[in-house]
């Protein structure tokens, strides 16, 4: 996948002060830039995706650091009533190897004071999902997610993608993890935290044609109550034929996985995938990835749940069709629900004259309509290999608000966010950045938007501060 840029929200004090610039109903003030851990050497490939706001000017944002002798360390930066405290530098569970790394896989803030971040860590032979969990506004230690049973004792790789917490101490994380069976195999999980009390992990029942490898992919977990949820990914079936699934939780009882029915231009070997979903508080969903078709071009793949029936999987139009539009979603907060049927979601793809474009497109009243491309600023020259669209935030029907990165004329790639008003999406503002700083970099950007109202909007992610070093930048956005 390639590596999404960023650009970071911060309730600054004095933000009033800053100069403004106007996306639609929004006003976009510079962003701030936020502290890492010390020493660091910058943000490890400007990675800081995962942001979460329980209430407006209290939010968590976490990432990847490049820490002592090079190491990759996990950072937590926390917002209390509109003040970023100090970062923390994550501790994972005892027994942990600082030479091999950490990764930082997902964040939930379900109450003020209140989140769970979600990692992988290296100790001895192993990489193992845990979650650090903050209490009171206290961040306690980290501590392992014990996987399934048939989890191999060593040499195991356990992967957590993805966490959604429907209330305080009531959290799901989905992921993946390789069994001890004599042919390994990569198999899906879920674990459970009920009342505060973290569950053993249970490998999730895959559709019968399932190969005797699925190499199962877990992208994303939405829950609406804490025994209610949704998570979407792929597995390969026993010919071979990668197939995009939908796993729903009924009642607090994981069911068997749906191979979702594709798009009847689908190739027989579609390598069809689900990257992202959203659920509303209703439990009706949207889910989005890619599909190949007979053509061999790869196009955006949608798919509605009402009342937990699923849809047959739908092509998405895209604005400027392709031999080959060589479509890619992020797989971060590129899919947002406000109702049932009223949804907005992005991405990127490449149009005929070999340019990369980012796309925006709406589901209104469960009908999905034609994309539009993202319209850019002037004297940008295209969204470029890493833009396009990344995160997607909708507080209203039809109205939502999109983070997304372009190249201008210097070759420099450039934050920006587009807003949506009754349905028509405006022109796209720049980001100013912190500093003297003028280009987010190959590997910044916007990663996440989280809107309130239609006006304001904490944003987050990271910008190149100087050659190839990145830094977490925040701004909010009002009216």
């Amino acid at each position: 996948m390639k590596v999404p840029r960023l650009a970071i929200a911060l309730f600054a004090i004095g933000a009033s002060l800053l100069p403004l610039a106007s996306a639609g109903a929004l006003s976009v003030p510079k962003a701030t830039k936020l502290a890492l851990p010390k020493p660091n050497a910058g943000l490890n490939q400007g990675y800081l995706p995962f942001q979460s706001c329980s209430s407006p000017g209290n939010c968590a944002v976490t990432g990847i650091y490049v820490a002592t002798h090079g190491y990759a360390a996990g950072v937590i930066e926390s917002q209390v009533k509109g003040v970023w405290r100090t970062p923390l530098s994550v501790t994972p569970p005892a027994g942990y190897s600082a030479a091999k790394g950490v990764t930082m896989e997902g964040l939930a803030c379900p109450a003020d004071g209140m989140c769970v971040a979600l990692g992988q860590y290296a100790a001895t032979n192993n990489l193992l999902p845990f979650a650090a969990t903050e209490f009171a506004g206290k961040w306690q230690r980290s501590v392992e997610l014990a996987l399934p049973a048939n989890a191999m004792a060593a040499s195991e790789t356990a992967t957590p993608h993805s966490i959604s917490c429907a209330s305080t101490g009531n959290c799901t994380v989905v992921g993946t993890y390789t069994t001890s069976a004599t042919t390994f195999t990569t198999e899906g999980f879920v674990a459970t935290e009920l009342k505060g009390v973290w569950h053993r992990a249970l490998e999730l029942a895959l559709p019968v044609d399932a190969n005797s490898n699925p190499l199962v992919s877990l992208a994303q977990v939405s829950c609406w109550t804490p025994v209610s949820c949704v998570a979407v990914g792929s597995y390969v079936d026993t010919n071979s034929v990668t197939r995009a699934v939908a796993i729903p939780e009924v009642a607090g009882s994981w069911k068997r996985a749906l191979a979702l029915g594709l798009p009847g231009n689908a190739s027989a070997y579609a390598g069809a995938e689900f990257n992202e979903v959203d659920c509303t508080r209703t439990g009706s969903c949207l889910a989005a990835g890619t599909f190949n078709t007979f053509s061999g071009a790869v196009q955006p793949l949608v798919a509605l749940s009402t009342s937990g029936v699923w849809d047959r999987a739908l092509q998405v139009n895209l604005p400027d069709r392709a031999t080959n539009p060589e479509t890619l979603l992020y797989g971060f907060k590129g899919v947002a629900c406000a109702s049932t049927g009223n949804c907005a979601f992005g991405g990127q793809y490449l149009d005929k004259s070999g340019h990369y474009q980012g796309f925006l497109d709406n589901v209104v009243n469960g009908v999905i309509q034609r994309a539009h491309v993202l319209a850019l600023p002037a004297g940008a020259v295209q969204a470029g290999h890493n833009g396009g669209v990344v995160s997607v935030s909708c507080p209203a029907v039809g109205t939502c608000v999109a983070g997304a990165a372009y190249v201008n004329a210097a070759k420099k790639y450039v934050a920006m966010l587009v807003s949506e008003v009754h349905d028509v999406w405006s022109p796209g503002v720049s980001i100013t950045l912190p500093g003297a700083s003028r280009t987010v970099g190959v590997a910044g950007g916007i990663y996440s938007v989280q809107c309130f109202t239609a006006a304001a909007c904490q944003v987050s992610g990271s910008y190149e501060s100087s050659a190839s070093h990145y830094d977490p930048f925040s701004l909010v956005t009002r009216a």
